[in-house]
């Protein structure tokens, strides 16, 4: 039986941890011939990259380390993969941070630090695999928002929530470009995920505040991440997939 993503080319940012490393172990799972592994903190990558190895031989796992914010450090990821693999199937813009600093404490060190990871990151990213892909005629970019781009800043930082609004329309806006040339642009906005970014919050979330009565495991967005990164999606683009048990539905 063919593997979903069989043979297919991924980088995803962020991918040394929670989130970001569960989208590369399945990937990994549903037959991808190679994985860019990129994060802030190389150790992690290269711990991922080398557990997939492991387990999965056929896909080659290639750990980058990448301030994600920083031009000269994402074209250095670009070149990476170029010298690896020459081309590019799938983007996860999943590189992301978050606090609980209140609205009238946020320093503008603190807001330009936040934009600069979320969103600044996610447009280099986007906008290098956009190029490859369009010359290809095939790509799939699949960007993280989050609920709180949706219903606003309370419990996470204002600048998060912003940064996670600014998430959807950047998604909307890539997808019109890319659309005619085969690739789409989608996002997956998470509910309360068990993550190191979730432990942020400590114990402000009540998983019984959620109608499903659960906090979200990471492999429940990598499922969502899988098909928007597989044909199943082919028709799909500019798209937001809400993943969060029920606590907002649109």
């Amino acid at each position: 039986m063919k593997q979903l993503l069989e043979g297919k080319i991924a980088m995803v940012t962020g991918g040394g941890a929670g989130m970001g490393a569960c989208d590369c172990r399945t990937f990994a799972r549903e037959g991808a011939a190679g994985i860019v592994i990129v994060d802030l903190n190389e150790s992690d990558a290269r711990a991922v990259a080398e557990e997939i190895m492991a387990e999965y031989p056929a896909c080659r796992c290639v750990p980058v380390r990448c301030n994600v914010s920083v031009e000269a450090d994402v074209d250095r990821c670009f070149q990476v993969l170029e010298q690896e693999f020459g081309t590019l199937d799938i983007l996860v813009n999943n590189a992301g941070v978050t606090n609980k600093i209140p609205f009238d404490e946020m320093t503008l060190e603190h807001w330009n630090f936040t934009y600069g990871v979320n969103i600044t990151g996610a447009f280099l990213f986007a906008q290098r695999a956009l190029r490859i892909m369009k010359a290809k005629g095939y790509g799939r970019i699949i960007n993280m928002a989050s609920i709180a781009g949706h219903v606003g800043g309370l419990t996470s930082g204002v600048d998060y929530a912003t940064t996670k609004g600014a998430m959807l329309t950047l998604t909307k806006s890539v997808a019109k470009q890319g659309a005619a040339f085969g690739v789409t642009c989608n996002s997956v906005a998470p509910g309360n995920i068990k993550t190191a970014m979730e432990k942020v919050f400590g114990s402000d979330w009540d998983p019984m505040a959620v109608p499903m009565h659960r906090l979200g495991e990471p492999e429940d967005i990598a499922d969502v991440v899988l098909f928007l990164a597989s044909d199943m999606s082919r028709y799909m683009t500019g798209c937001c997939l809400n993943v969060n048990g029920g606590l907002f539905m649109q």
